[in-house]
């Protein structure tokens, strides 16, 4: 991908990865009206705008406390070597240790929360059937110092507590009977994707190689698209109505008549870039050519719990024996920097990916799919299983997101709402039609360009509105190639919504739409 500083306005939207492209816009609009007035509307970080959940963050401060006060070697003390006859003591100390150290409102707040997250964490147990008490689930977090990053992660992912909170969210996301072994956690949902290339390309078990046959959508979150050209897999490109959501009818038709092999399927629901889930009949024609064709589902659905009725492929019944499941709590926590990601893979499907798609692809080798994940996620290049003390989350992390799991429904859900409103601001304050689609969005500049706007070239258009402060995306390249052939979309935006405040949602909106529309404007 170019992305060289020699080109007019620093990239290309037909060549440069707009993850590239993105930080030019950036870097230009700081320079033009300083990094504290900049709009950025490129990414999806949340925290650039919405800091996270301040609940969790709060009482995993106490928790980073107490763990000072039960691991510390000038004191001699350390949690390891406690038992459960110890229990009294350590609940006496973590009150003592609130009330010396807060002020009485403080403590009282700290230690209710610290209550209602131990009882929360023994409502999964239960659940989960982990069999931990008190003393356990305690132990499971203070060992080793965990929470201030004291020992190498679990390789598996993360500590039994944690995965635990973990299957018990999808159980519940997913109306699913998830187990806390139906999980390898990951740091975040990137590592999880190329891990799964790794472990199935020719870097792996070799079976996803060049001139195998995949679907995916189109458009398509971007690395995606860049994955499958680097290792010369084919692409069935399903296209995708960019400001709709809907599947393009004759696309569909086509995929369903395919003759090729089509050894896997791709699937972002709800789709990155364009914020929309797939509805209940595209589902179900999927799982019925996935069955056609005996294809393995590989599913990235990070963003359903941003929908009320959003459903996953998992859903469709036949398609559990076949899918590896990627998700994180990064995006609803308003946390990216967590990095804290899984692997679902039920056991039916641990059973018949293994056996009935892989079969000798395997080897023998690598046991399992969950095995060979396992081994793949370690970073080391091609060898798979390297360095694996230090392939699961790290203790911060871990304790963190559990803080947010167990704390942060409340927050959570206000946040929703708060998106799904600056959904509505941004599109009524551009004048396009909002239709339901929440985090991402996609809209053509063409359509709302004036005539001398029209012809000047998109990487301008996108340069003088981010010197008026707002960064968009350029969304050419979540396009397949395919797509690109039978229509224009390099004056086309990818915009990320949960980054910024009503106020400057609107703001940002308005600049976009008076300079497109040639009307006088400032950035004030």
């Amino acid at each position: 991908m170019n992305s060289t500083p020699d080109l007019e306005w620093g990239f290309d939207v037909h060549n440069t990865a707009p993850f590239l492209a993105f930080r030019a816009l950036r870097d230009r609009a700081i320079v033009h009206v300083g990094e504290s007035r900049v709009f950025d509307l490129s990414q999806g970080e949340p925290g650039y705008g919405f800091a996270p959940n301040v609940r969790s963050r709060q009482f995993y401060s106490f928790l980073l406390f107490l763990d000072i006060e039960f691991n510390n070697n000038k004191t001699g003390s350390h949690f390891a070597e406690l038992t459960r006859n110890d229990l009294p003591e350590i609940l006496a100390r973590i009150e003592k240790t609130a009330k010396a150290n807060y002020s009485k409102e403080k403590a009282t707040e700290l230690l209710e929360d610290f209550q209602i997250f131990l009882s929360g964490l023994r409502k999964i147990c239960k659940e989960q059937d982990l069999g931990f008490g008190d003393f356990e689930i305690l132990y499971d977090i203070f060992k080793y110092a965990v929470p201030s990053g004291g020992r190498y992660p679990n390789p598996w992912g993360a500590e039994p507590i944690v995965r635990a909170a973990m299957a018990n969210e999808y159980r519940h996301v997913l109306g699913l009977p998830v187990e806390t072994n139906d999980l390898i956690l990951i740091s975040g949902a990137s590592h999880g994707i190329g891990t799964v290339f790794k472990a199935l390309g020719e870097d792996g078990i070799g079976f996803l190689k060049s001139g195998d046959w995949a679907v995916m959508t189109s458009p398509v979150y971007a690395p995606y698209n860049n994955i499958m050209e680097d290792r010369g897999i084919n692409v069935f490109s399903l296209s995708i109505d960019p400001e709709t959501g809907k599947v393009d009818e004759k696309s569909l038709e086509d995929l369903m008549s395919f003759k090729e092999k089509i050894k896997s399927m791709i699937l972002i629901n709800p789709n990155n870039p364009t914020g929309f889930p797939f509805d209940e009949k595209l589902l179900t024609s999927l799982a019925e050519i996935a069955e056609k064709h005996d294809s393995l589902i590989i599913t990235d659905e990070v963003y359903l719990q941003f929908f009320d009725s959003a459903k996953s492929i998992l859903s469709v019944g036949s398609t559990r024996k076949r899918t590896i499941h990627i998700s994180s709590i990064s995006k609803t926590e308003r946390a990216t920097g967590v990095r804290f990601g899984s692997f679902l893979i039920l056991p039916e499907a641990k059973k018949y990916i293994t056996e009935k798609i892989l079969g000798p692809g395997l080897l023998g080798k690598y046991k399992s799919i969950d095995w060979l994940l396992y081994m793949a996620k370690s970073p080391g290049g091609k060898t798979l299983g390297a360095f694996q003390h230090i392939t699961g989350i790290p203790g911060p992390s871990q304790i963190l997101g559990l803080c947010h799991l167990v704390l942060g429904k409340e927050e959570r859900v206000q946040y929703f709402l708060d998106l799904k409103k600056k959904m509505e601001i941004f599109y009524s304050a551009l004048a396009i039609e909002y239709r339901g689609n929440l985090y991402y969005g996609i809209f053509d500049m063409e359509k709302l360009s004036s005539p001398s706007k029209m012809k000047l070239p998109p990487e301008r258009k996108f340069a003088e509105i981010a010197d008026l402060g707002v960064v968009l995306m350029p969304a050419n390249l979540f396009f397949s190639e395919d797509d690109r052939k039978t229509r224009d979309y390099s004056s086309f935006v990818r915009v990320s919504l949960p980054n910024l405040s009503f106020e400057n949602t609107k703001k940002a909106a308005e600049i976009i739409g008076a300079y497109l529309r040639g009307d006088d404007h400032s950035h004030s």
